[in-house]
């Protein structure tokens, strides 16, 4: 079903009267592994702000993705405005994954500029969510809420981990596993797309259930390549 959902599966626990079983689990899984992968980069030996940038974007993506699979479970209690949490994580997990590819470019030059660019968007990413909670109808198109939050992500990420990663790929001096930020964003990109165009492939696997499993295989791609760089230590400003 592409441009319409299927009818929200149901089911009782514990006596709650809950909503879509399988957004919960893949949220979870989601949510549960960029943790991890945020923990394990904590215990990185190392300052540079790449390291640590990213290692916020794990945590603030999955503390906001599992928190999100409550979101859709407590949808008949919570509402719509269950959903903010995960919404604000979303542009604040972005901006540490901007910070930290820009921390990686070897133009000094450039990487207070972008650093501003990056700060801004977030500012206007914001207050655009900000007035459309205030003044959209989200009880009846929920999906306007998320509507600047699936752009924000879609451009930042694209000209973050797609455009600098595949920059610092084709410098072959720096190192050749920067490609794994750009294979990274390929497999996740199609993930706003599926939610915004409402690809639905099965009641049991709608359009959020494919939108997770793109962006968990995205996110993986990205630890791959935070530790691959790691290990040939790559964690100096002159080499990084």
């Amino acid at each position: 079903m592409i441009f319409a959902d299927f009818e929200k599966i149901e089911f009782t626990f514990m006596g709650w009267q809950m909503l879509e079983p399988m957004a919960i689990i893949t949220d979870s899984i989601m949510g549960g592994l960029s943790v991890y992968f945020g923990i394990k980069l904590s215990r990185f030996k190392t300052s540079h702000p790449f390291y640590n940038y990213w290692m916020w974007f794990f945590l603030i993506f999955g503390v906001g993705a599992f928190y999100g699979g409550l979101a859709h479970g407590f949808y008949n209690y919570w509402g719509v405005f269950g959903k903010i949490p995960t919404w604000f994580a979303g542009p604040v997990s972005v901006y540490a994954l901007e910070q930290a590819m820009i921390a990686a470019h070897p133009n000094k030059k450039s990487v207070k500029l972008l650093k501003g660019i990056s700060f801004w968007k977030l500012m206007i990413v914001l207050t655009v969510w900000i007035l459309i909670l205030f003044n959209a109808p989200l009880y009846e198109k929920p999906e306007l809420g998320f509507l600047p939050i699936a752009i924000n992500t879609i451009l930042g990420v694209s000209a973050t981990a797609g455009g600098i990663g595949w920059y610092l790929y084709k410098k072959k001096q720096l190192s050749l596993n920067y490609k794994y930020f750009a294979l990274g964003v390929l497999v996740m990109l199609p993930s706003a797309f599926v939610f915004l165009m409402k690809i639905n492939l099965h009641p049991w696997f709608d359009k959020n259930d494919l939108s997770h499993v793109l962006m968990i295989a995205g996110i993986s791609y990205f630890y791959f390549g935070i530790k691959k760089l790691y290990a040939e230590g790559l964690n100096q400003d002159d080499y990084l």
